[in-house]
């Protein structure tokens, strides 16, 4: 374990924490030994990574090594549909329905979109949700080509964060308004490029799952923590931005406005989590990516 990196040795840990889930309840989770085969999969790709990394060092290769467990997080997310649909709780959506109602007056998800129908405003939305992968491609290029241990930190808080709002979503299932209310009640109004864009992104790979709380809000806060650190110049720009997408989740009905609510807390809680992680994994020999000297040692001090 010595020659992988902090956020590969992360994803091991998260695959077989969750591989050893499926084994418990294996007659309960659909499509179970499948499941455990992509494990398989992951960790060969993770394997074959790391030796092209170590035959061709350099700083591209090395952020391939680090890229490729996030790009893993398509596969992850979508998957606690299967770890929680009916293993150990049955659907909540009912609970924060209700919390939404009891505490707003109304369904801020169904409203929402309804009182502003406009396509402009639908396309802000959806321009919003999808700059989440944005946010998140900007932070990790700027950070690692510019400050390799901000990086490094950035990076496996970042990830470990991802995994334990998904292992919440094991425990918690929520699917979210647009799944919980029928179809013919969940449209929004049409946009534009922006729009489209999404609703194909999601077609393809959403699942009914990971509505409490919004790890895109959460997610989002995380980011902007480390860009209002690191990346100062940055932080004002991308604000608004991260405004319209925390709107966003609850204009297109991906979450009730309670799971929003949740991820402001959350959102710190995981993040002070994954650093006391990210310091007992600074205590082994792992491996770390090819990188300059640093030139601004005190500020890039984890």
């Amino acid at each position: 374990m010595k020659r992988f990196n902090a956020v590969e040795i992360l994803t091991f840990f998260y695959g077989l924490l969750t591989a050893a889930y499926i084994l418990a309840f294996f007659v309960k989770i659909d499509n179970a030994a499948e499941l455990l085969l992509n494990r398989g999969a992951i960790f060969a790709a993770l394997f074959l990574i790391r030796l092209a990394g170590e035959r061709f060092p350099n700083r591209a290769t090395g952020f391939v090594r680090y890229v490729f467990p996030f790009a893993m997080v398509s596969y992850w997310y979508p998957e606690t549909y299967y770890l929680n649909e009916g293993v150990l709780v049955s659907n909540l959506d009912w609970v924060f329905d209700a919390a939404d109602r009891r505490l707003f007056g109304c369904s801020p998800a169904m409203e929402f979109s309804a009182r502003c129908p406009s396509p402009l405003m639908s396309e802000l939305m959806y321009f919003g949700y999808f700059s989440y992968f944005l946010i998140f491609l900007l932070l990790f290029a700027s950070l690692y080509f510019r400050r390799s241990a901000a990086a490094e930190r950035a990076m496996f808080v970042t990830l470990c964060s991802f995994f334990l709002f998904y292992l919440i979503f094991v425990f918690v299932p929520v699917k979210g308004p647009q799944f919980h209310y029928p179809a013919a009640d969940v449209g929004v109004p049409e946009g534009y490029f922006f729009s489209s864009l999404m609703r194909s992104i999601q077609a393809s790979g959403e699942k009914p799952t990971g509505a409490f709380p919004s790890s895109h809000v959460g997610m989002t806060l995380i980011a902007l923590a480390f860009i209002r650190r690191y990346l100062q110049r940055l932080f004002l720009p991308v604000l608004p931005v991260a405004a319209a997408l925390t709107a966003s989740t609850v204009y297109i009905k991906a979450h009730y406005l309670t799971d929003v609510v949740a991820a402001f807390v959350a959102a710190p809680a995981l993040f002070v989590l994954s650093g006391v992680i990210f310091g007992v994994f600074k205590g082994w020999n792992f491996a770390s990516y090819p990188s300059a000297p640093s030139t601004d040692a005190k500020r890039e001090a984890p």
